[in-house]
């Protein structure tokens, strides 16, 4: 491998070295860039470091940092470079040193010079002979501020890699591959580089908005998709084929009347037997016999592909797309499969993790193994769980957690190994015994204000340092540092429950609830006001999504149109734009719905005093002392009414309806706006946004608006425990009675048995 190192725009950076205000990093998402002209993309290092725009930071003596760089099965790179921009301390010596490593090989050694600390090198990759995955790309730096009796953490001694402006070049061709059903991940590749997938999905003229079964195909069909894809946004994009195509029976192709868009990568083609005939070989037509699934290389280019689901039937196309979106399906390496049949079970519930004892659940059974961290900068343990604020019980504010933990001898005093919640720290144990211990229940208590829907994630993070801490002059020995977290630790989770508080948008946003209480979306029903392939295109797009917030497919969820009946519908989501949607709805809608209502905003309260009413809720609550329970408050609201429409905005409103149902409806003014609206909403920065009844945001994703609930619902079945400690809180004068009544009830059952068998007795005697 060769390595260049230059230096250009000296006069421009010495003449910035010399000024000390800073410029502002843009903030806009780091996307990569693609010429088409000559096949380059531009990866940004901070795309490559979880689309991070933080510099990558090298502090110490001998620090280290690596990135992930994918390669994806379905590109060959003809050639790469790193273009770096860094700056590094004006207090290190020329005996420093910044090295670039790809797989662990150096391939580059960077001079430091203190009297230009901002640099630019350009590097060339080799990429011959590397087989698809992940592949590292490492920085290391050696730095010193003196020849020797150096102090090996001071704090001068530090580089910083701009993440934003540092970027690879890599040109690179599509090629072709082996078709394979056993290999369809490396065509639907996470590793491509790219920011989102457009998934093209072929359909024959008007039949997808006809047929509920083939609407059912195309929902399960984009969730398949978006699955593959982890957590890039996949926008679904409907395209009807051309009408009247005549077919010649003497053409070679295997799809003689479909022609894939120029800017996609591949397509589904989606449709039964006899829908597709005009646009199938006759060999093709003659292997759907039942439902079908074929992977075939496109007659337009080879290194493209056709995903085929079909069937003879809609119903069998149905079931062909929802073997597809079964997790953990595994298919055989050929290049099409048919299936003859397929039960699913249908309303089942999350997954729950088995209780090593009650309420406790140990952390390998949340798929936690035993981790040894070393060193003075180890990183972290992580551990991830599920959960959501309303099955944690109200009368206590934290959860307990019991942590076995080990750590090794020579630890200074000031070692700790500090908990963190979501990002927040909790806790701190100590690591101060200097010959080493082995806890067992540790007590950590988590507060329940730190949870969060959906996702959490605990992080064991040491801060260790030994008593021989180094110095000036002084070595610093590090390998006895040992910490390790052990997997019978446990934490004490309540039973997952479906019961939460509604409207709430970010809810939705983190968990997919209400919509994912029964995970495979049983009871679901998302309404699609019409037909057209814009319309029909943003709905599946969000199913997608919910299918990546779900982690699992929900294949009992329903597409309908207007008009259908909603029987077995316990959740409700509408899609149109705003003058398609049913009449009911856009009355019931609580905000951005123009003419009719487009905002209720709680401006402050209404207080008002009532002696009766408060000592009638302090025989309930006698622990709340009684002024606190005079008054009563109402809130005081400003409803807001619009004549114009949303403009270039969508919207995204979440509400009751008069049937008690939860309701999330998606709309704009028209339905090209929605489907630009639906583009932008399930990118990260957008959806992430999400809170409160009702959201809505421009084309661009940067004018964000919140509009947040005056009113609160609940739905589900509250927890039993959580019920009866909360009552118990808040009626103590009842628990009390309950308790004397128990009490009272024993005594006399007592008193029942003893004068019984003095009755018994006197008749012997």
């Amino acid at each position: 491998m060769k390595s260049y190192f230059h230096r250009f725009g000296l006069l421009a950076l010495l003449c910035l070295l010399g000024t000390t205000a800073a410029t502002a990093q843009p903030m806009t998402p780091l996307r990569v860039e693609f010429e088409p002209a000559n096949g380059e993309y531009r990866i940004p290092l901070g795309w490559l470091n979880g689309r991070s725009h933080a510099p990558i930071e090298l502090y110490g003596s001998g620090a280290r940092q690596t990135l992930k760089l994918p390669l994806p099965a379905r590109l060959a790179v003809e050639s790469g470079r790193l273009e770096m921009v860094y700056t590094n301390s004006i207090s290190l010596t020329p005996r420093s040193q910044l090295a670039v490593t790809f797989n662990e090989r150096v391939i580059a050694q960077l001079p430091v010079n203190p009297r230009q600390p901002d640099n630019i090198a350009l590097i060339n990759l080799e990429f011959a002979h590397l087989e698809p995955g992940y592949h590292d790309l490492g920085f290391r730096a050696a730095q010193h501020y003196v020849l020797e009796c150096e102090d090996p953490s001071a704090p001068e001694l530090y580089s910083q890699i701009d993440a934003i402006e540092s970027s690879l070049y890599l040109t690179a061709t599509r090629r072709a591959i082996e078709p394979s059903l056993a290999r369809l991940d490396e065509i639907f590749d996470n590793r491509l580089w790219i920011d989102e997938y457009r998934l093209q999905l072929l359909v024959p003229p008007g039949v997808l908005g006809e047929n509920e079964s083939l609407q059912q195909a195309a929902a399960q069909i984009s969730q398949f998709v978006a699955a593959t894809f982890a957590f890039t946004p996949v926008l679904v994009r409907v395209n009807e084929l051309a009408e009247d195509v005549e077919k010649d029976p003497l053409s070679r192709y295997q799809f003689p009347g479909v022609a894939l868009p120029e800017s996609s990568w591949d397509a589904v083609l989606l449709g039964t037997r006899d829908q597709l005939a005009p646009y199938l070989s006759d060999v093709l037509l003659d292997d759907i016999q039942s439902s079908y699934v074929g992977i075939h290389p496109s007659d337009q280019d080879p290194s493209r592909f056709i995903l085929l689901v079909s069937g003879t039937t809609p119903e069998e196309v149905k079931q062909a797309a929802t073997l597809l979106n079964l997790t953990g399906l595994a298919l055989p390496d050929r290049q099409s499969v048919s299936l003859t049949e397929l039960r699913l079970d249908s309303g089942y519930q999350r997954s729950r993790p088995p209780q090593s004892e009650p309420g406790w659940v140990r952390f390998d059974q949340l798929g936690f193994t035993t981790t040894t961290l070393k060193g003075m900068y180890p990183g972290a343990a992580q551990l991830q769980f599920w959960s959501v604020r309303e099955i944690l019980n109200p009368s206590r504010p934290y959860v307990d957690l019991q942590l076995n933990y080990a750590y090794g001898s020579g630890f200074d005093r000031k070692s700790a190994l500090n908990i963190f919640l979501n990002g927040q720290f909790v806790q701190a144990l100590p690591l101060q015994n200097v010959e080493g211990e082995q806890i067992y229940r540790a007590r950590v208590r988590l507060p329940t204000v730190a949870f969060r829907d959906g996702i959490n994630e605990l992080r064991f993070e040491p801060t260790v340092i030994g008593v021989d801490i180094g110095g000036a002059c002084a070595p610093i020995f590090t390998d006895h540092l040992y910490v390790s977290i052990f997997e019978d630790s446990r934490i004490e989770l309540p039973p997952i429950s479906d019961y939460m508080r509604l409207p709430d948008l970010g809810l939705f946003s983190q968990t997919g609830l209400p919509y994912t209480r029964l995970i495979d979306g049983e009871g679901v029903s998302v309404l699609v006001a019409d037909n057209r392939p814009e319309t029909l295109g943003s709905a599946l797009t969000l199913i997608a999504k919910l299918r990546q917030v779900n982690n699992a497919p929900l294949t009992a969820l329903r597409l309908t149109n207007a008009g259908e009946a909603m029987d077995h519908t316990d959740t409700l989501i509408v899609i149109g734009e705003v003058d398609a949607l049913p009449a009911t709805i856009g009355a019931q809608m609580t905000a951005f719905m123009p003419s009719l209502h487009w905002q209720t905003i709680q401006m402050g309260s209404y207080y008002e005093r009532s002696l009766a009413a408060g000592f009638n809720r302090w025989l309930e609550q006698p622990m709340t002392p009684l002024p606190r329970l005079v008054e009563t408050s109402e809130p005081a609201i400003a409803r807001v009414t619009l004549g114009e429409g949303l403009g270039r905005s969508t919207a995204l409103v979440q509400f009751k309806n008069e049937d008690g149902i939860p309701v999330t409806v998606l709309t704009a003014a028209n339905p090209y706006q929605l489907e630009l609206g639906v583009d932008r909403l399930v990118e990260h920065r957008v959806w992430s946004a999400m809170s409160g009844a009702a959201f809505m945001w421009s084309t661009d994703g940067k004018t964000l608006s919140v509009a947040e609930p005056v009113n609160h619902f609940f739905v589900g079945e509250a927890p039993v425990t959580g019920r009866i400690s909360y009552y118990m809180s808040t009626h103590p004068w009842w628990s009390v009675l309950a308790v004397l009544a128990f009490i009272l009830i024993l005594v006399s059952l007592t008193w029942w048995l003893l004068r019984r068998r003095a009755k018994k007795f006197e008749s012997e005697y």
